[in-house]
């Protein structure tokens, strides 16, 4: 039972650390800003504007046209050659973005001509990069006819930051930066481009991935912390079993020292301090057994005497000792009245043979004794009595070396 106590404990308790310590490591990653925003990634500020230049043009033109968002870190878009192409079909907007240059580049495609060298054109296949217009079945060969760049300052896209302080004056530091704009056209408009994005839902869709990943730590936290209340709970239920089953030793024992030490150590003392107090008051109860006999025995011997005494002064004397009912005046009013310094007498001896039994038997045992003893010394005299004690004594020092030999070999 012990052992289950203290695998309990250890269960529990190295529960509870370990909940406390990723606890605290949530708690450090959802309020410390520098470790919030690293598991939280770079803004992708370029992608959310792409997108959201990408889903205009899509309602522009109906999703009449396919308009394709791409991530493109290498290519410039000033080096795209486009072409005139007379009476295109169909048309093809792909917006890609470069989050290193802070740029956008919005190109338009067209159907390659039949018969037209193939060496400027480009195929754009259904599964590249995300379509908002229309979808393409198969894959379509295409030159370009007009591009568009435009490149953001950072004072512009450090406002779209989920920490950026939004105010008066940092939107007239974003007025005031300068935006680069580079566009070619062949056969399209210069306000191709020209579309308007809400700057909150941009800003919103920007740090949509760190509110999604403080959800997710706050989730966490709560997990962590309804883990650690059921792994405490569950240990100060064994910590209340624990307690009860100490009860029974009449020994307490305190939470710091059932958290910091050995359960089975505690168990240990609770035994031993135990088994000292029963000792304790065993012996207690033998004395106090001895004693009554004794005093039992003293006041006989006093109550014959005085009725054996010729003066009346010295019966009274007695009468008032016998009164206080005090032993070791008795005993002294017994040796002076014998007439005897430093004699005992028969009862006194007889207690002290008695006393001899009290550690190789239990107090009821020792009480039948004392009685036997003490009637065989009013019947029979001192010698048979002692005879008796002697006899007794033998009997019991030999069962409790019989007892002492049994022990080792149930151990075993």
């Amino acid at each position: 039972m012990v052992e289950s106590y203290q695998k309990q404990k250890k269960v529990f308790l190295s529960i509870c650390l370990t909940g406390v310590s990723l606890l605290i490591l949530t708690l450090c990653l959802r309020t410390i800003p520098s470790l919030n925003d690293a598991i939280s990634g770079k803004p992708e500020y370029m992608r959310w504007i792409a997108n959201k230049v990408a889903a205009s043009i899509a309602t522009r033109y109906g999703n009449e046209a396919a308009v394709i968002v791409l991530s493109d870190e290498k290519t410039n878009c000033r080096q795209i050659s486009d072409l005139n192409v007379p009476n295109p079909d169909n048309f093809y907007y792909v917006v890609s973005y470069s989050e290193t240059a802070h740029s956008l580049c919005f190109i338009t495609y067209v159907d390659l001509p039949k018969g037209w060298d193939e060496a400027n054109s480009v195929t754009l296949y259904p599964g590249a990069g995300h379509n908002y217009g229309q979808k393409l079945t198969e894959p379509a060969r295409a030159v370009a006819v007009s591009q568009l760049q435009m490149v953001y300052p950072l004072a512009y896209l450090s406002l779209l930051h989920w920490r950026a302080k939004i105010d008066s004056s940092s939107f007239k530091r974003a007025a005031d930066a300068k935006f680069e704009r580079w566009f070619s056209s062949s056969t399209e408009p210069g306000d191709s481009m020209d579309v308007e994005i809400d700057f909150p839902s941009l800003r919103a869709d920007v740090g949509r991935r760190h509110r999604f990943v403080n959800q997710l730590l706050m989730a966490v936290i709560f997990a962590f912390a309804f883990l650690i209340a059921f792994a405490g709970y569950k240990a100060w239920s064994s910590y209340r079993q624990f307690g009860a089953f100490l009860a029974r030793y009449h020994y307490p024992v305190s939470l710091a020292a059932y958290m910091r030490q050995d359960l089975a150590a505690i168990t240990n003392r609770a035994r031993e301090t135990y088994q000292d107090e029963q000792k304790r008051a065993l012996e207690k109860a033998r004395l106090a057994i001895l004693s009554k006999r004794s005093k039992e025995a003293i006041r006989g011997r006093l109550e014959s005497i005085q009725s054996a005494l010729p003066e009346e002064q010295a019966r009274i004397r007695v009468r008032e000792c016998l009164a206080r009912d005090d032993l070791e005046e008795m005993k002294a009013l017994i040796r002076e009245m014998q007439g005897q310094v430093g004699q005992r007498s028969p009862e006194e001896k007889v207690t002290a043979l008695l006393d001899s039994l009290k550690e190789y038997c239990t107090g009821e045992e020792l009480d039948g004794f004392c009685a036997q003893a003490f009637q065989i010394l009013a019947s029979a005299g001192f010698r048979d009595a002692r005879t008796f004690i002697v006899s007794a004594h033998d009997q019991l020092r030999a069962r409790f070396k019989e007892l002492e030999e049994q022990e080792p070999i149930e151990s075993e």
